[in-house]
């Protein structure tokens, strides 16, 4: 699967809203990316390897938003926690979509 390199990132999804943190615009992007470079993936690829790997990306932004609202006080240590889970969650999705991705070449 060649990527298509007339892709180019961060165009559409910057300009939205300038108040998001630039992690979760490159994980849109990468999102967007994945979606696009995956609709012609050939048949035997489609329910198992492509799948994945969109619903990994779509983890990510999940698991990004989720630490971006959990908001944490010097009182509270419970939502650090809860933040962080949410943040290891996010790197651990964007390994495995690595190495998915690495395996479809």
């Amino acid at each position: 699967m060649a990527a298509n390199n007339s892709f180019k990132v961060g165009t559409k999804l910057q300009g939205k809203n300038k108040s998001e943190l630039t992690v979760i615009i490159k994980a849109k992007d990468l999102c967007q990316y994945i979606t696009k470079i995956t609709q012609k993936s050939p048949k035997q690829f489609r329910f198992t390897y492509i799948s994945r790997l969109q619903n990994l990306a779509m983890d990510i932004i999940e698991n990004l938003y989720r630490a971006n609202d959990t908001f944490v006080t010097s009182q509270n240590k419970i939502y650090a926690e809860r933040r962080l889970n949410y943040q290891h969650k996010a790197l651990t999705d964007l390994r495995l979509l690595t190495f998915f991705a690495e395996m479809t070449c």
